[in-house]
């Protein structure tokens, strides 16, 4: 079977998740339990913003589909390297990973592989990118369902190592980058969540040996970060491998790593060198909430990402009120993970596509508590810089922004300056974040030199760049009124957001009255200030 729907290189005139074409896959690359695969293309976006085409692989269980077509599991897969050469849909999942994907397969599920942007197709590759590649991992599903087969709007995603990222990545954005598809969460098998802690822990030792992912990562960051090169800090060696692990494949650079110590390649106590540990940071799975079933599992003999980080992690977002699962499994390796606890992963999956997915939570009454909630994205009782990197990602999906366009990045920013603000005023115990008591202190005693209407100035200019249609530095109420209610707010809700914008009632917004929304909601955090869609609606 061959399909076709208005093939070429990857335009913006297509929707994203349009199936381009598809073609039968040999056999050889299938897992056990398919009763038929295929490699097919679809219409992506890039991380810059760009029409991209994505690549990857469908293959559907063996036997009848199930009333309503079968449900989908987007596999996300580990790292195979940074070339095209490397892509899945080209030389096959790995073959641990294939066995993995068979045990969903058997359990009767479709499934869905992207190769992400960049592999499979005219690259570069951004990895280590969540943000890039989570959308890549949902239009998959859109594209199959582009095929002739009865598939169920309900899915779940899992990754391992880079894909167990890539998933959680997935989670944070699923329900509302595709609400037509029912969402019903998240699979993460060792993955990468706190890239500075797990890079420390594994350069610390200078006589330690160098895993096989630390070459690849340091040559993938310098496509998000192209300023950004690990040679420069390496010894000649290391220069080799980061070069070889750009072309190489994963057996490659495994051959490669083979009894190399961190003092060989110049990586010891890595995370501390100047403009590494900046560059990592942005690797890292904010710890915000969930909307979704999260399962995440780690073994505890894990030689590439510890698994002591993945368990401060999960607690972290359990603090959040995120519903999430930890499995470890004692002795278990790196690749174990693949194996370990299938039983108990599908056993949870299946419980996850069952269970109708609850409403809302219902609202706080106390106003001081509310306020103060609003705030507090991530639910854990504390402010942080994730609530606002929460912030910033809800705001830049809502408004289908690529995460790697400027506007995003000036957004991005806009929030972390705020942040670093409102810290430096209400943080009094110096612990990186601010409780309930510190901001409500700070608030009430905050005088005129405490504005912190400059560092709002940034934001606040992110915004109406990101708003502004026609370029003329100010939001009309039609501008921003049409993208509010394509980021599902309600047409009344939108009026009354920029009624309240409109200070001075001339039919437009302005980066200063932005400014004082921000300064606004920022001192007294309630539902009714119009600051409220910059923070809480999203």
């Amino acid at each position: 079977m061959t399909t076709s729907a208005n093939p070429g290189t990857g335009t913006n005139d297509r929707p994203v998740g349009t199936l381009i074409d598809a073609e039968p896959l040999e056999m050889a690359l299938w897992p056990e339990h398919a009763s038929a695969g295929y490699r097919i293309r679809y219409q992506g976006v890039g991380y810059d913003g760009t029409g991209r085409t994505i690549s990857g692989l469908v293959f559907l269980p063996e036997g009848d589909p199930p009333p309503g077509g079968w449900p989908v599991l987007s596999y996300a897969h580990g790292t195979t390297g940074l070339s095209s050469s490397t892509a899945p849909s080209q030389v096959g999942l790995p073959r641990l990973e294939r066995a993995h994907v068979a045990s969903w397969l058997a359990a009767g599920k479709v499934i869905t592989a992207t190769d992400y942007e960049g592999l499979g197709a005219p690259g570069p590759h951004p990895y280590l990118n969540g943000e890039a590649v989570a959308d890549d991992v949902i239009d998959i599903v859109r594209a199959a369902h582009g095929l002739d087969h009865p598939l169920s709007p309900r899915w779940l995603v899992a990754g391992f190592s880079q894909g167990g990222h890539a998933a959680l990545f997935t989670g944070l954005i699923a329900t509302r980058y595709a609400p037509e598809l029912d969402f019903r969460g998240t699979v993460a098998l060792a993955p990468p969540v706190h890239l500075p802690a797990m890079i420390e822990q594994q350069t610390a030792d200078a006589e330690g040996p160098v895993t096989v992912f630390l070459p690849f990562l340091l040559a993938g960051l310098r496509v998000s970060h192209p300023s950004f090169d690990a040679r420069r800090c390496l010894t000649e060696q290391g220069g080799r491998l980061v070069s070889l692990a750009e072309q190489g494949t994963l057996l490659d650079v495994l051959k490669a790593t083979a009894h190399v110590t961190n003092r060989d390649i110049g990586t010891t106590r890595l995370a501390n060198r100047p403009g590494v540990g900046e560059v990592l940071d942005t690797c890292r799975v904010p710890a915000v909430r969930w909307d979704r079933p999260v399962l995440i599992a780690a073994g505890q003999s894990d030689e590439v990402f510890p698994a002591d980080v993945i368990v401060r992690f999960v607690t972290d977002i359990q603090q959040t009120g995120s519903d999430v699962r930890l499995l470890t499994f004692p002795g278990a390796t790196h690749v174990d993970m693949l194996a370990a606890g299938t039983a108990d992963i599908l056993a949870w999956a299946d419980q996850a596509l069952a269970t109708p997915i609850p409403g809302a939570r219902a609202p706080v009454d106390d106003r001081a508590r509310t306020r103060f909630n609003v705030l507090d994205a991530t639910g854990d009782g504390y402010l942080t810089r994730d609530d606002y990197e929460a912030f910033a990602l809800r705001l830049v999906q809502a408004f289908g922004e690529p995460p790697g366009s400027p506007r995003a990045v000036a957004v991005r920013e806009g929030y972390r300056i705020l942040w670093q603000a409102l810290a430096e005023r209400s943080d009094t115990d110096g612990d990186g974040r601010v409780s309930e008591a510190e901001f409500l202190r700070w608030i009430e005693t905050c005088t005129a030199e405490d504005r912190i209407d400059q560092e709002i100035i940034p934001l606040a200019n992110a915004v109406i760049d990101l708003v502004d249609v026609d370029g003329d530095g100010l939001v009309d109420r039609d501008e921003l009124t049409r993208l509010l209610i394509d980021a599902q707010v309600p047409a009344d809700e939108a009026q009354q957001i920029f009624d309240r914008l409109d200070l001075d009632g001339d039919g437009h917004v302005s980066p200063d009255e932005i400014i004082e929304a921000v300064r606004r909601f920022c001192v007294n955090p309630d539902q009714g200030e119009p600051g409220y869609w910059l923070f809480g609606r999203f």
